[in-house]
């Protein structure tokens, strides 16, 4: 990864810490984007260690056409990963965390199961495994995270504050001005394996 090309190119400050794992992560997914807002239509990223319900592309279909206005919509859940959803009427929010167990050992019964999924409103969320981006949103990312820079990002109403460490950390300082949802229950799981890439969905 050339990050003096990257900087040359405003992708990143000069003085971005990531490590060169996150780094390429996150150079993947800025150029997912680049590509929704230059075809102007929607586009669903997937990382390479995806674990996909049978189920997903039904499910996602009919959860699109039923809502009207979208900008950033989380189909999976990362294990190791938080959301913080609007919870309640009034501001009230919540702390989503999904605890491994042995989800690992029963990934054939996490990829048949018969379930009904809802999309639920998402102040901040961390964890990319796979997500839907529509052009507007995907403009949103672009402006707020370019260049990625060092930054703490503050959770406001959550009393939490966050070092930029990746792509998905930066992203929070934008998202709770976005039109943001996360799938219950999800429709992809993470396997967590180190190497981590990304691929999209035409």
């Amino acid at each position: 990864m050339d990050r003096d090309r990257l900087v040359q190119d405003k992708i990143i400050s000069p003085d971005l810490d990531y490590a060169a794992g996150s780094l390429g992560c996150a150079v993947s997914h800025v150029a997912l984007w680049k590509e929704a807002v230059r075809r102007s239509e929607a586009i669903t990223v997937a990382e390479d260690d995806a674990i996909f319900s049978r189920h997903f592309e039904p499910h996602m279909h009919s959860l699109l056409a039923n809502i009207r206005d979208w900008d950033f919509i989380l189909w999976s859940a990362s294990l190791r990963c938080y959301a913080w959803l609007d919870a309640l009427p009034g501001g009230t929010g919540a702390r989503l965390e999904f605890f491994s167990g042995e989800v690992m050992t029963h990934v054939q019964d996490f990829q048949e199961a018969e379930t009904e999924p809802v999309l639920l409103r998402a102040h901040h969320l961390l964890g990319l495994v796979c997500y839907s981006v529509s052009p507007n949103g995907a403009r949103a990312l672009l402006d707020w995270c370019l260049p990625i820079r060092p930054m703490i990002i503050d959770f406001a109403g959550f009393g939490l504050r966050l070092n930029n460490a990746g792509i998905d950390c930066i992203m929070n300082g934008v998202m709770p001005s976005l039109k943001a949802y996360v799938c219950l229950p999800p429709l992809a799981i993470s396997d967590e394996r180190p190497e981590e890439s990304v691929r999209i969905n035409t």
